[in-house]
């Protein structure tokens, strides 16, 4: 099963129906809590902030967020995602704005405090010149003093961890085989996921870019950031050989 080819894969309701679950796994929800006190100390963020959370897919850190008070928006693309979102607000009892959008279409202006930009949700425009088009949004959207929270796999990363196929199962006899390839001297990850399941086989491929912190931190210059404070997990230690990830946080 292939996307349409007028649509961009990031559009397509099955990708999120079938690996969402698998992504969003109870070890990756249990990590949230942790995620997001990393977010509030290395942002610099104080209480009642408003914040946007620009591909906000399910809604983890948005609702962990507002569960401590702060003012929280979600945006994305996905309805299902937002469906999901929409409910675990609801039974929580948080007022969060939500907003089913391309990132691209936003027009907020000096709203808020802080823009987190989570799991890697940058880089998979068709062209190119979007990722910078978004990050200027993003700058327009912050208040004079606001920050860019971004959390992503560094090339860097990557590169040091990097595997061509991994294979695993899950419950109910699903198996998948995820093979990963790198273009365009190594700025480009290619995805090629195989689902199997009751003898049959569903395949998605998609691609997306990939940076090095050094590429972040110039984009995010270009794009009218002032400062770029580069991290390698949410504890705020070094970007450096034992990384786990890429975080920026960006200062207008």
């Amino acid at each position: 099963m292939d996307k349409k080819k007028d649509e961009p894969w990031f559009s397509d309701e099955w990708f999120w129906e079938t690996y969402g679950p698998l992504m969003f796994d109870e070890k990756r929800l249990s990590e949230t809590p942790s995620e997001v006190d990393g977010i509030i100390r290395l942002a610099g963020l104080e209480d009642k902030s408003e914040i946007l959370d620009c591909c906000c897919g399910m809604g983890r850190h948005t609702i962990e967020m507002a569960s401590r008070g702060f003012s929280m928006s979600g945006v994305d693309l996905s309805a299902g995602y937002l469906k999901t979102a929409i409910k675990d607000a609801k039974e929580k009892k948080l007022d969060i704005e939500w907003k089913r959008m391309d990132v691209l279409d936003m027009d907020y202006e000096n709203r808020f405090d802080a823009i987190l930009n989570m799991f890697s949700s940058f880089g998979y425009f068709d062209d190119p010149e979007d990722d910078l088009v978004l990050l200027k949004k993003m700058h327009s959207a912050l208040k004079d003093d606001g920050v860019l929270f971004m959390d992503m796999w560094g090339k860097e990363v990557l590169a040091r961890d990097f595997e061509e196929r991994v294979w695993f199962e899950r419950e109910e006899g699903l198996k998948i085989l995820l093979e990963y390839s790198v273009d365009l001297n190594w700025t480009e990850l290619h995805n090629r996921w195989l689902f199997f399941k009751d003898d049959k086989m569903t395949e998605y491929s998609f691609h997306h870019r990939i940076f090095s912190a050094y590429e972040m931190s110039v984009m995010l210059g270009e794009a009218g950031f002032e400062q770029v404070d580069v991290y390698g997990d949410f504890t705020g230690s070094l970007y450096d050989h034992q990384a786990r990830q890429l975080i920026l946080v960006a200062h207008k």
